[in-house]
């Protein structure tokens, strides 16, 4: 009896946790990397991945494919069925295969996270997504001097070429976020 009821908890408690996917309805994510000269980037490696509620404990490997010579790139994979699924396309990262080894790329490895609500008619369009060399980047940072009380900063904005290498599409300016004062700048901006 009591084999049968960890048997049971243990295949509940698995079962539970499993992200759930429409088996109909397949969504599209298409892009092209290019480098700052706007040269397409070709065989980078983009993978899809989904967590489950915001958190980073359930996730799927649903999706991955190289870029081909020009650096285009479509992948297509099932739709996830809750709205609280977080989509992240990473691009030139350690993907699941290669995890544990010690590749390295002379091109920046970005993360792209969204939902469903940022899919129209199922697709999502990158477009160009430009890949910074690695030695083409430094880190510039915003020291934020004291105010008084009645003057406060809300947003600090950087203007030139920034190395991004996480982009939020489900930014919602009502959020209480904290000021970003760290970037990663492409080197030699005039």
């Amino acid at each position: 009896m009591k084999k049968n009821l960890l048997l049971f908890l243990t295949v509940f408690t698995f079962s539970s946790c499993e992200i759930q996917y429409d088996g109909e309805t397949r969504f599209v994510v298409q892009g092209q990397l290019i480098d700052k000269e706007n040269n397409p980037i070709a065989d980078k490696r983009i993978e899809i991945n989904t967590y489950s509620d915001g958190t980073y404990g359930d996730s799927d490997l649903i999706s991955y494919t190289n870029t081909d010579t020009d650096g285009k790139f479509t992948m297509i994979f099932p739709a996830p069925k809750s709205d609280d699924i977080d989509i992240i396309t990473t691009i030139n990262g350690r993907s699941y295969i290669d995890y544990n080894s010690n590749l390295t790329s002379d091109y920046q490895s970005k993360n792209i996270k969204t939902s469903k609500r940022n899919f129209s008619n199922y697709k999502l369009d990158f477009n160009k997504i430009v890949l910074y060399k690695n030695d083409e980047i430094t880190q510039l940072e915003v020291v934020l001097n004291s105010t008084t009380n009645n003057k406060e900063i809300t947003e600090v904005f950087v203007e030139g070429n920034l190395a991004e290498s996480i982009i939020n599409l489900d930014k919602n300016e009502d959020e209480n976020q904290y000021i970003t004062t760290h970037f990663d700048v492409a080197k030699n901006q005039i």
